[in-house]
């Protein structure tokens, strides 16, 4: 998994490649990211024909503690190409603001 900040957003992209979108569940709960899911053993091929296995398979879960920063009302998902690519909008206020400088004229 990939995390990083991009303009006014915290961006997260994990490889989830032979994994079904329905089979991955993404909450935040308390300023904490859960993704888990599960990548199911294949079936066509019977396990005593395979002479390496290096994928792993099974339920996975992991956490991640977000910024105060990030609205987590406005997070989104995409599915693309088996990477998951989350977008977590920073709040309007976490945002930076530039300030201008108005100049007086001397007189």
């Amino acid at each position: 998994m990939d995390i990083y900040e991009n303009g006014d957003n915290l961006v997260l992209k994990a490889e989830l490649a032979g994994i079904n979108p329905d089979d991955v569940e993404i909450r935040v709960e308390n300023n904490t990211l859960y993704l888990k899911g599960k990548r199911k053993f294949e079936k066509e091929v019977k396990e005593q024909n395979y002479h390496r296995v290096e994928r792993s398979y099974g339920t996975f879960a992991r956490s991640f503690s977000l910024p105060n920063s990030v609205d987590a009302d406005k997070v989104a998902a995409n599915f693309k190409d088996g990477v998951l690519t989350l977008t977590m909008p920073k709040k309007e206020e976490a945002k930076p603001k530039t300030i201008k400088i108005n100049v007086s004229k001397a007189a």
